[in-house]
């Protein structure tokens, strides 16, 4: 429980260094018209961070005070309410996912315009969408309980939530799709994974909306159908995008870059292992399949086979990704300048950028996927 407490902290205290940094530390022509859409992500992850964490410290107090002064909270053989403890843990517990895909979104936004050549599209809309995705999905975290005994308003009120928490995601996905149109797409590692995250995180999008209507949440709930779309939206998402990130800066930070031939090997077998197994989860789920048991009824057996090989192609996948990633870092070919082509501010320190990161106080005059402004053709 110290440990926990000691995260938390870790969690508030990144929080208020990122939003105290993004308000007070901008450079100078910096403004909030001209921040890259992944600050934008980070701002509004610092304040999810900021805000839910004490929730899940303040749980954790009321289960030590219950154990060891003997204060029914949440033990019903003590008078107290077991309903309680998940409202508080799910409070925290449903914007943590947000904490984590909330910057996956935001590096989405920087790789897309980089590799179709144009502007992002909708700039300000898939900046505010990372504030209301923020805001809305801290009141929805009740569509996880609407087996628990709620009340019919209450799970009106959630599962009615839980679609407008679904707008602001769309407003993303529709302005990343618009950004490629008619773009000139170059199919490099990093563009492929995070067109990955885009296809992967519709369809986990969309499998969230049947959990989310209360009609449908009753006959899937604790299914491998909720693991399928927890792991669509997270691997999917956050995971994807993660290596979208590391094969877009990690060049940046080092001064050497991966081999892209195994880079694209490596992308295709964890893109079609991932679907072939959590897609086979999500049929499973709808067929009546529970999570959180070791062993299943063999009509089940066929799919969980096919499941079981779909993990070995993306462990492979994943495998070939690492080891080429890691090896770029000592042995890889020199990575110099800006050959990218990216618009924001990184992108103009030398390649590795020195300790200081930038040799004098930078002045912004562009916009961060102002091409042309930036001078990149």
């Amino acid at each position: 429980v110290f440990g926990v407490f000691i995260l938390g902290f870790s969690s508030i205290l990144t929080g208020i260094n990122f939003v105290t940094t993004i308000h007070r530390l901008r450079g100078e022509g910096m403004g909030w018209g001209r921040l890259p859409l992944f600050v934008w992500s980070l701002y509004a992850t610092a304040w999810v961070q900021i805000l839910a964490t004490p929730i899940i410290a303040i749980t954790l107090v009321m289960v030590i005070a219950e154990r060891t002064l003997g204060i029914g909270l949440f033990d019903p053989g003590q008078g107290g309410d077991p309903i309680m403890f998940q409202h508080l843990f799910w409070i925290y517990s449903h914007p943590a996912v947000y904490i984590m895909i909330l910057p996956a979104m935001g590096v989405i936004s920087e790789i897309i315009p980089v590799f179709s050549r144009k502007p992002i599209f909708g700039y300000k809309m898939i900046a505010f969408s990372s504030v209301a995705i923020a805001a809305a999905g801290s009141l929805v975290w009740g569509h996880h309980m609407y087996t628990s005994g709620m009340s019919d308003t209450a799970v009106m009120v959630f599962s009615f939530l839980t679609f407008i928490v679904a707008i602001p995601s769309a407003i993303k996905v529709f302005n990343w799709v618009t950004t490629l149109y008619k773009g000139s797409i170059s199919l490099e590692a990093p563009m492929l994974f995070a067109l990955s995250f885009i296809l992967l995180f519709s369809i986990g999008g969309l499998s969230g909306l049947i959990l989310g209507a209360a009609a449908t949440d009753i006959h899937v709930h604790d299914t491998h159908f909720v693991v399928g779309h927890f792991h669509y939206v997270m691997f999917g998402g956050t995971g994807f995008a993660f290596f979208a990130a590391a094969h877009y800066w990690l060049p940046k930070f080092y001064g050497r870059r991966y081999r892209e031939k195994p880079a694209l090997v490596g992308w295709l077998l964890m893109f079609t292992g991932f679907n072939v197994l959590y897609f086979s989860m999500q049929v499973l789920g709808m067929q009546g399949m529970p999570r959180r048991y070791y062993d299943y009824l063999p009509e089940f057996a066929r799919l969980n086979l096919v499941a079981t090989v779909g993990s070995w192609i993306l462990a492979a996948g994943l495998l070939i990704v690492v080891v080429n990633l890691w090896r770029g870092l000592f042995r890889g070919e020199p990575f110099e300048g800006n050959p990218w082509g990216g618009a924001t501010l990184e992108w103009s320190t030398p390649t590795p950028p020195p300790t200081e990161n930038f040799l004098e106080e930078p002045t912004v005059t562009h916009g961060p996927y102002d091409f042309k402004g930036a001078g990149i053709p």
